[in-house]
Order: C-alpha cells, then sequence, then structure tokens
C-alpha cells in the first residue's frame, strides 16, 4: 500500500515587484514625515529668530534722545547730504539742519552722541560714509578735549553701538574697542536689555518716536534739540586740555578720513559760554590738525563776533539756547557755503521734503521764542506734545 505524504497548502509566493514596490512606499512615507519635520523645525527657528530681533529691536533702549538722533540718520536717503556733521550734544543743541537748508540752500545732517568719547569718532565717520557722500565732513572737537573713564566711555559706546545697524563698521568697532570678555551683550543686545520689558513708558515712547520718523519719511528737524532756558549766571572757565592719548586719538582719526579719500573735513570749536581756560590748548590741537592736512575753526572766543549774547543765547556753560542756536547757524551756514562748493543742485522730490522740514522747524522755533521769552525753562524736540499737530 503506497503511502501518500500529504502537504500542507502554501501561500503564494509575493513577487519581488510588489516587494520592492511595499518598500518604496514606506521609504517615501518616511521621508515625507522627516522633510516635514525639519520643515517645521527651521519655520520654528526662523519665528524664534525674527521674534527675537523684533524684541531686541524694541527692547534695547539706553537713550531715547540719542536713539531718536541716530536712527533719524538713516532714514536719510543715500548720497542726499551734502554736509555731515560729527560730535556731541554741541551739535543738536547749536546747530539746525532745516534752517540751515531754508537759508543756505545745502542738506544737512549732525550724526551726534551725547557726551560721545573721541574713540568713537572713527566708527561715525565710517557709518556716515557707508551712506552718504558729503562734500564736507564737520567735526565738533569737544570731545578731544576730555580723558573719558571706563565707565563713562562704556556709555557712550553703548549708545553708539546698539542703534547702528549690523555691518563690518559695527563689527571692527566691538572688537577695536571692546575688550574680549565683554563683547557678548554687544553681539546679542538682549541679554543686556530683556529687563526693560519691565519699563514698558520707556521702549514704548521710543518705539512710537520711530514709528512717527518713518511715516514722515524722515525726522523732521533732523534731530534737533532746542533748549529755552537762559543762562544768566556768571560761569567759570573750563579747565580743558588735549592729552596725549586724545592727540594720538585725533591723529587717528585724519590719518583714516585720508585713507577714505575724505579731502573736506573740517575741525570745529563750537562757542560755548565755559571757555577754555588754557588758551594754548585749542591753538596745539589746530596745529595736530593743520599737521595732518585738514583746518581748523577756533570759535572758543569769538561768541560776540559771531553775533552771540554769553547772557543771553546759552542754556548753560556747554550749550546753546534757541536764540544763539538760530545765530550760528545763520553765520556757520554762510561760513560753510563761502569756503565749500555746496551749490550742487537737488531733485524736486528732495527740495519738497526738505522744505516741509523747514516749514515745520519754523513754527517750532517761533514757539520756542515765545516760550523762552516767556520764562519757560525746558528743552523741546518735534515730538514734544505742544507741536504734535504740526507733524
Amino acid at each position: 500500500m503506497n503511502s501518500q505524504r500529504c502537504l500542507r497548502p502554501t501561500a503564494d509566493p509575493i513577487p519581488d515587484r510588489a516587494v520592492s514596490g511595499t518598500e518604496s512606499a514606506v521609504t517615501m512615507q518616511s521621508r515625507t514625515k522627516s522633510k516635514k519635520r525639519a520643515l517645521r523645525a527651521v519655520i520654528f527657528l526662523l519665528v524664534a529668530a525674527l521674534l527675537y530681533g523684533v524684541l531686541t529691536d524694541v527692547l534695547s533702549v539706553n537713550n531715547p534722545t540719542d536713539q531718536r538722533h541716530i536712527r533719524g540718520f538713516y532714514l536719510e536717503p543715500k548720497n542726499s547730504l551734502d554736509v555731515v556733521l560729527i560730535g556731541a550734544s554741541e551739535l543738536y543743541t547749536g546747530y539746525c539742519a532745516p534752517r540751515a537748508w531754508k537759508t543756505c540752500g545745502f542738506t544737512s545732517y549732525p550724526l551726534s552722541v551725547s557726551s560721545a568719547p573721541a574713540c568713537l569718532y572713527r566708527s561715525m565717520l565710517a557709518e556716515a560714509l557707508r551712506r552718504q557722500k558729503p562734500k564736507v565732513v564737520v567735526v565738533e572737537v569737544n570731545a578731544f578735549l576730555y580723558d573719558f573713564n571706563e565707565k563713562d566711555t562704556k556709555i557712550g559706546l553703548r549708545k553708539w553701538i546698539d542703534n547702528i545697524p549690523l555691518s563690518a563698521n559695527k563689527l571692527s568697532t566691538i572688537r577695536e574697542l571692546v575688550p574680549g570678555g565683554q563683547r557678548m551683550p554687544y553681539y546679542f543686545r538682549l541679554q543686556k536689555y530683556h529687563k526693560n520689558w519691565r519699563s514698558p513708558g520707556l521702549w514704548g515712547s521710543a518705539l512710537l518716536q520711530r514709528l512717527q520718523m518713518q511715516r514722515a519719511g524722515c525726522s523732521l528737524t533732523k534731530g534737533l534739540e532746542v533748549s529755552t532756558t537762559v543762562c544768566t549766571d556768571d560761569v567759570e572757565p573750563k579747565y580743558l586740555d588735549m592729552s596725549a592719548e586724545n592727540e594720538q586719538t585725533l591723529r587717528d582719526f585724519c590719518a583714516y578720513a585720508q585713507a577714505c579719500g575724505v579731502k573736506n573735513l573740517l575741525f570745529v570749536r563750537f562757542p560755548h559760554r565755559g571757555m577754555v581756560d588754557d588758551a594754548t590748548v585749542l591753538p596745539r590741537m589746530a596745529a595736530v590738525v593743520n599737521d595732518c592736512g585738514y583746518s581748523f575753526l577756533d570759535l572758543d572766543t569769538d561768541a560776540e563776533s559771531l553775533g552771540l549774547d554769553r547772557y543771553h543765547d546759552f542754556c548753560d556753560a556747554e550749550h546753546m539756547n534757541v536764540f544763539g542756536m538760530e545765530k550760528f547757524t545763520a553765520w556757520f551756514g554762510q561760513y560753510l557755503t563761502a569756503h565749500y562748493d555746496l551749490s550742487g543742485p537737488h531733485s524736486r522730490r528732495t527740495a519738497a521734503r526738505w522744505d516741509r522740514c523747514a516749514d515745520f522747524t519754523d513754527k517750532l522755533l517761533s514757539a520756542c521764542e515765545q516760550k523762552a521769552a516767556a520764562g519757560t525753562q525746558a528743552c523741546f524736540d518735534e515730538f514734544s506734545p505742544e507741536f504734535r499737530a504740526w507733524r
């Protein structure tokens, strides 16, 4: 009897092509999920970076006055300024760019930082030349007469560096002027200013002013600060000198300007009510400037010959008030047009924009004159509530 072997039925083998197709589908799904995860990660990082940038920009406020002076400079169209002025508070209290446009026909902007140390001037010139091709650069020399301590230098650095956009100049300024172990908060400002969220009045008002300037297309007064205080008290002479360090900084600055091809660089000592006590200091500075191939204009003792009254046109030992600023702007504007060719043509659009600034500034100055005559002792700017209706 033949035995028969029982064979269990087996499933039909899966074709190789089908197996391959299944594996491909699984692989494709896996790859799709990986791509989606990567895309989500990229989007998250972009949003986080954007949020970080916005928070940094909004909260990084240390001095609202200096911030609007500096930020207003970047609203000026590229290569539109005939004159750029560099210096400290003497500029934005003693010189009025819209008035110079109205009376002399040239465009200008005082790029200034209050209590700016001399070491900043090279960076300020670099930033000015990065956006403009001025026919003349004016430098107010007060910073070269002071030896700033480490704390005051750091304050000046922050007011400048924290308000200029990222550029090769900003990075080199940080590397050159900030010690190695202290640079990180300059690169990542939120590290220093993150607690400002507790002070919405500080960053909120600064942000509002910036938005108003952007809406207007510029700073309507070009950073002007107007004092209505009339100082009639006697002021002691200023015991100032040019140290060896500041002399070297001045020479280095001139060398940098020459390397940049700046031909018309005018150093000026603006009129001060508190004159320099040592009569040899400013002539020595002038000799250094002349030795470097540039011009020096010493107006320290010339207030009266410029039409300024030391008991009416100054608000303190350092700064002119509304009356002095108007007189000095008229004189200095005429001086610049007489010594430099500032007659280049301006487009209708540029002229219309500057005419608007001049009209607004005229109203502001007229109101400030009335306040000064009435005995008001205060400082006003284009964002003061009294002038809101004229913007």
